[in-house]
């Protein structure tokens, strides 16, 4: 759907327009409708429309001002001028600001004005069908560049480096470039959270392309090679010269910390990145490329979102599995005793444990699957408990996890939940009714809920029900209404396009009046006030 800005100061003519043209059988949006130019170039600012009808005449800022404005941000931007205007000027300036159209306001007819949309619709198809084709032989020529740096990085881990001469040539065609006195510093980039991700971007393949491609926007030193091993590795090859002028460490640090802020704020992937030794020759940096992927050790207690070199270090000899009863009796006792103080505290003191030990990463992901299991099982047995527990995804799951700190996280999370669905069982008997009667209202925000209504439903006397509800709940059946319509409100205010009126008309309210005096009072703000505070 393409989006649509109207703005006539001619109030009539502006609900003629709005009303009359078929904007959804166009394939059309209509974003705004704003009484003058002011009102108008905000409208643009927040919305970004692919046409703009305007009329020239309008008071604060006229019709060809606001084009003017707008097409310094939006230059692709369709226009169709209405005017009351004959006057050469006029037409003379639209032409200079490659209006679209200019209709006179004497001559409009809907029908025209139908016929117009339809020809920039088809326009904008064209636009959209050739950008498509070019953004597509962009990603191939990526795609392409991608496979082959791929297929040397693997080549290079697997074959053995018998004439180096010539895969010191081959890495020459990457501007890899080793041997007199040319040096290289490998660092192994790491998405976190790498089953989330691939979960989020539907593809392993994608998701390569993704850390490929933006590594590539992302890594500005001249001269550094970006190989990108599978979705989950990716190798940077910074070119090293020792000199006493630069720290070449401390460049090649902030290099990686910019990079690793642009992944976060631009994809909203979180990245950790491993330093190895710098080498001279090309078996010193197979052998490198190498220990930084087998560091398994080191980064699964290294930590999240880390800049950091590797270092060598042995796992404990200690048996983590002297601990298991004591561990499982304190997560029960945890979840039983519905504190989350309780929680944070066993997790503190066996995460510590493992943290300052440094147990083999198998271990500890084994001792954690049969831990959980013994833990889940012993709630499933429990009368009405109901468990999606499936214990081949749960050990996927642990099995999948690549650093302590996310474990940690993890297993906290698995507690609280235990913890949630036993106080859900103990509750269940005395808030079943108030249960069904939140459900019912959170799925039902844009009608109108009594509580009458509401108490016959669930067979309940209504006087019975009111407390009942106040009781469980702590607050009157209205009160939990309007809360719940007024927090959907604000997400509807933040997250979408539509007008004041339009989120009334969502939620129930025949009157948009008692709507913004019920969300002031929510608030603070008026829904307007509030929106204009992003």
């Amino acid at each position: 759907m393409y989006k649509v800005v109207l703005a006539d100061d001619n109030v009539p003519l502006l609900d003629y327009l709005s009303a009359s043209i078929p904007w959804g059988d166009l394939g059309l949006t209509l974003a705004a409708a704003c009484a003058d130019g002011e009102e108008a170039f905000e409208a643009c600012q927040m919305h970004h429309p692919d046409i703009l009808i305007t009329d020239i005449g309008m008071p604060i800022m006229n019709g060809l001002e606001l084009l003017e404005k707008v097409r310094i941000s939006n230059p692709q931007l369709k226009t169709i001028i209405l005017s009351c205007h004959e006057d050469f000027q006029y037409a003379q300036k639209a032409v200079k600001l490659h209006v679209s159209e200019y209709v006179l306001k004497e001559s409009l007819q809907i029908d025209h004005l139908i016929e117009l949309l339809r020809t920039l619709i088809a326009q904008l198809n064209e636009e959209k069908t050739a950008k498509q084709g070019v953004r597509q032989l962009q990603d191939v020529v990526k795609q392409n560049r991608s496979v082959i740096r791929t297929t040397f990085l693997r080549s290079l881990l697997e074959q053995p480096v018998m004439n180096e001469a010539e895969w010191i040539e081959k890495a020459a065609a990457f501007h890899i470039h080793l041997g007199n006195g040319s040096m290289i510093l490998p660092v192994l980039v790491m998405p976190e959270r790498a089953l989330d991700l691939e979960s989020r971007f539907g593809s392993t393949h994608l998701l390569q392309f993704v850390l490929d491609n933006t590594l590539s926007e992302s890594i500005l030193t001249e001269g550094c090679s970006i190989l990108t091993l599978d979705e989950r590795h990716a190798i940077l090859l910074f070119p090293f010269t020792k000199t006493l002028k630069r720290n070449m460490y401390e460049d090649i640090r902030s290099e990686l910390h910019r990079a690793q802020q642009s992944f976060r704020q631009v994809i909203r992937i979180e990245l950790s990145m491993y330093l190895g030794d710098v080498c001279d020759d090309l078996p010193s940096l197979k052998k490198q490329i190498q220990a930084l992927l087998n560091a398994k050790l080191f980064r699964f207690y290294a930590g999240e979102q880390r800049i950091v070199t590797v270092e060598a270090f042995e796992p404990t000899n200690d048996d983590l599995f002297i601990h298991y009863i004591e561990a499982v009796q304190d997560f029960r006792a945890c979840i039983q005793s519905g504190v989350e103080e309780d929680i944070t505290a066993a997790i503190n003191k066996w995460f510590g444990l493992i943290q300052d030990k440094r147990y083999p990463v198998d271990t500890v992901r084994s001792w954690m699957v049969n831990l959980v299991m013994e833990l889940e099982l012993k709630y499933i047995v429990m009368q009405h408990f109901v468990s999606n527990f499936k214990a081949e995804l749960l050990h996927q799951t642990i099995y999948q996890i690549v650093t302590l700190d996310h474990l940690r996280e993890w297993t906290h999370q698995f507690l609280l939940e235990k913890r949630a669905a036993l106080q859900t069982l103990s509750n269940q008997s005395v808030r079943k009714e108030i249960a069904e009667a939140k459900r019912h209202i959170l799925l039902h925000l844009g009608e109108k809920i009594s509580m009458e209504e509401m108490a016959g439903r669930l067979n309940l006397n209504p006087s019975h029900f009111s407390r009942l509800f106040k009781k469980e709940t702590g607050e009157t059946f209205v009160e939990f209404v309007n809360r719940s319509k007024m927090e959907c409100a604000r997400d509807l205010l933040d997250k979408s396009d539509a007008s004041i009126e339009q989120i009334a008309e969502k939620l129930g309210f025949e009157h948009t009046s008692y709507f913004i005096k019920l969300f002031r009072s929510f608030s603070s703000k008026s829904p307007a006030e509030f929106r204009r505070r992003m």
